[in-house]
């Protein structure tokens, strides 16, 4: 795919999703939709729902692309992986304003993205971790793009967290797509890290807004729809760089999945966790007390040394 289509477009999903959030930001004050801080010592209320913002900049860029670049972008793929990628963030915006149970922001990811897993059949796109599974894989992708969705939504909690895993994943995904000449998702990829980067301006620390569920089920859907649609391959690497995300679910399971990431606000802003392990953001806090923008550059950290290592083993061809 033309690299300059897609700076386009990535650029254009920037501008669109940073122009707008200020907005939603303003309309958000003073309605039900806002949340208190709790990593803060005052706890302040901030506006929810800034997946929004990302997802209208996320499509700005895709309709971009398809304006431009459409014959480059994989047909059979298009509407398959977008409208999962859109479905995410949809239930994610219903749980922000209505509150959903757990099975029904698991089950509903998987059934929206049903339609990715036939198109992927139909297309002879069957096998996964080096095994052709036939017609299992018109399931087998659904599980996995609500398993990356509620993934990333697991890993948040803390100022511009997991905006930035967002981004250093997607921007690993790119790496890898031009490394191994599997460029399909590729479409999805560049509109996202440009909406994740305007967001993150917004998102940091202090953050002005919150991103929701919107943001977060919808940037692990989308990560999870360019791996898919791409070789056999970046199926197995885009579940590595999941790698944090897998932990956090199994130290959430510990707990069945009751615990908060927010730690303890001493006066000074330094975060602790007193209480049982249940995050990666816990292990954080009880090694070390940090200011919220510290913990967050160490989960980063954490997650860059993940994705360097799968760039290497790649480049290293392991």
């Amino acid at each position: 795919m033309d690299l300059l289509s897609l700076l386009v477009s990535a650029i254009c999903s920037f501008v669109a999703a940073y122009l707008f959030l200020p907005w939603l930001i303003k309309s958000l004050h003073g309605t039900p939709a806002v949340g208190k801080d709790l990593n803060k010592p005052d706890r302040p209320l901030v506006p929810e729902m800034g997946g929004l913002g990302v997802i209208l900049g996320f499509y700005v860029g895709v309709a971009v692309l398809a304006l431009f670049a459409l014959q480059e972008i994989p047909g059979s793929f298009y509407y398959a992986a977008v409208t999962a990628a859109l479905g995410a963030g949809v239930v994610g915006l219903m749980d922000d304003m209505f509150t959903l149970r757990k099975r029904w922001k698991a089950a509903l990811p998987f059934i929206l993205a049903l339609p990715m897993g036939a198109v992927a059949y139909g297309s002879g796109n069957r096998v996964l971790l080096g095994v052709d599974i036939g017609v299992l894989i018109a399931l087998a992708i659904p599980v996995g793009v609500t398993s990356a969705a509620n993934a990333a939504n697991m890993l948040e909690g803390f100022n511009g967290l997991g905006a930035g895993l967002g981004v250093i994943m997607a921007v690993t995904l790119v790496v890898l797509s031009l490394l191994t000449s599997a460029e399909e998702g590729l479409f999805l990829l560049f509109p996202l890290i440009g909406a994740l980067l305007a967001f993150l301006s917004f998102n940091r620390y202090p953050a002005r807004v919150f991103p929701g569920d919107s943001m977060t089920l919808f940037t692990g859907a989308t990560l999870a729809c360019a791996a898919i649609i791409s070789s056999p391959s970046m199926k197995a690497y885009g579940a590595l760089l999941f790698l944090p995300m897998i932990i956090e679910f199994a130290l959430k399971a510990r707990g069945r999945f009751q615990a908060e990431n927010y730690g303890r606000a001493g006066s000074d802003g330094r975060l602790v966790w007193e209480g049982r392990i249940e995050s990666v953001l816990h292990v954080i806090m009880r090694r070390r007390r940090l200011r919220e923008w510290e913990v967050v550059l160490v989960a980063w950290a954490i997650e860059g040394v993940v994705c360097a290592s799968v760039i290497v083993a790649v480049a290293a061809g392991l």
